[in-house]
């Protein structure tokens, strides 16, 4: 196939993302952040490894496959040289005992902590585009569509004590 030049996209930015934009991205989208990033990583694994999977499903249902993300993108960033060792099984558990206590609480603000257990599988993925994007820059600005998302979780947030205040 014959790439032209206006087909090749060159990248500014590598793709690791600062685990304070993650943590903010996610606080102020009250988690919701957290399914956009898990398409993100599936699609990156998706081409990667070639799999048959539908990226959109598994991020719809993102805490449903938050196990097997784990399991491989630490096994695709151990073959890149990472030591650090994380227990898919305990991440999971975690991350889903924040929602159990979120149900069983009337102390809503709780689920803002949830990003918590995703900073091991952040990290993982983000030593494998250290190893793999080393002459590119990391993106300390927010995108246009981390912008939006910020946008969404102010009006969320706003929607939320408004609704809470009885006004």
């Amino acid at each position: 196939m014959i790439q032209t030049k206006s087909s090749i996209k060159t990248q500014q930015f590598s793709n690791v993302m600062p685990i304070w934009k993650f943590c903010i991205l996610y606080v102020i989208t009250y988690g919701f952040y957290a399914y956009a990033w898990g398409h993100k990583q599936w699609k990156f694994l998706k081409d990667r490894e070639n799999l048959n999977i539908n990226c959109w499903l598994r991020s719809i249902l993102f805490p449903f496959f938050m196990y097997g993300l784990y399991k491989k993108v630490f096994v695709v960033a151990e073959r890149e040289g990472y030591r650090k060792k994380s227990s898919a099984f305990w991440g999971t558990v975690f991350y889903w005992s924040f929602g159990v206590v979120l149900l069983f609480s009337h102390n809503d603000l709780i689920g803002i902590l949830s990003f918590l257990p995703l900073l091991p599988l952040l990290n993982a993925a983000n030593y494998y585009w250290e190893q793999e994007q080393s002459h590119l820059p990391i993106n300390t600005s927010f995108t246009i569509r981390e912008v939006l998302w910020i946008l969404f979780g102010i009006f969320s947030w706003i929607g939320y004590l408004v609704y809470f205040s009885g006004a």
